[in-house]
């Protein structure tokens, strides 16, 4: 069963004038209806211990580390930010919510430790992606997310449309990074207990796994119904093979 991310309508996100500076939401926009913002995941805190193995020089090398992601909406945009202490990696990405409530994002920023921060444009309206200074690309597909707010739009899919995410049912979305657009398809599995700094929370994972040359890039999501859908696990292997594994410590809802 293969069922696709919803579409995004044209130029949702375009109107990016006159947008906040990163950190604050603006919130000129009327509210969505009470229905779709009861499908949304509500503003949150939230708090995850991080192991991260990766080769530095040929030797392996494991960090742990501190994950705080903040989440926000206000109006008919929203923001979040990601931060890992002791790696110093940062995410941040906002954007617009469409008619239907989906995240449309127009902005995707990523700071890698001993690189400078790489942001990402992307304009609907105009039907590109502008990746840094480099050339426009064309837009991606409707429904297209950035590697942060990916994990917000999956839990406010399952908590709209829960009779799409049976057990077996696959999920494609194409994925913006700091210099390229990729397509995923995410599998969903049973539903399983993640030991968490809150105790055992159940949660089903969404998982995918993509081949990139010689190696394969994965990425594991587990979302939880006692946490409105939200991510309570994270666990990525990227083209390097770094493996980066966050599990929920808190979580601030209201």
């Amino acid at each position: 069963m293969l069922l696709a991310m919803p579409s995004l309508p044209r130029g949702a996100a375009g109107a990016q004038d006159g947008a906040s500076a990163a950190g604050a939401v603006p919130a000129e926009q009327a509210p969505l209806p009470g229905d779709l913002h009861s499908t949304l995941p509500p503003s949150a805190d939230l708090q995850y211990q991080t192991t991260v193995t990766m080769q530095l020089m040929g030797m392996p090398v494991t960090l742990h580390a501190r994950t705080t992601t903040g989440w926000r909406i206000a109006g008919q945009r929203y923001e979040a930010h990601l931060h890992m202490d002791t790696a110093e990696f940062d995410q941040s990405s906002r954007g617009a919510l469409d008619p239907d409530g989906a995240l449309v994002p127009d902005r995707y920023e990523e700071k890698r430790p001993f690189h400078s921060a790489e942001a990402v444009q992307i304009d609907w309206a105009q039907e590109r992606v502008q990746f840094g200074s480099a050339a426009p690309t064309h837009a991606p597909a409707p429904g297209a997310q950035d590697r942060l707010s990916l994990q917000f739009e999956l839990a406010r899919l399952r908590q709209r449309y829960p009779e799409r995410f049976a057990t077996g049912s696959t999920h494609e979305v194409s994925l913006i990074g700091t210099h390229d657009v990729d397509p995923w398809k995410f599998t969903v599995a049973e539903a399983e207990s993640i030991d968490t700094g809150r105790g055992p929370m159940r949660a089903v994972r969404f998982s995918a796994r993509r081949q990139v040359g010689t190696v394969e890039e994965t990425m594991d999501i587990w979302l939880g119904p006692d946490l409105r859908w939200l991510p309570i696990r994270i666990r990525i292997v990227d083209r390097k093979q770094s493996i980066i594994d966050s599990v929920l410590e808190q979580a601030q809802l209201p």
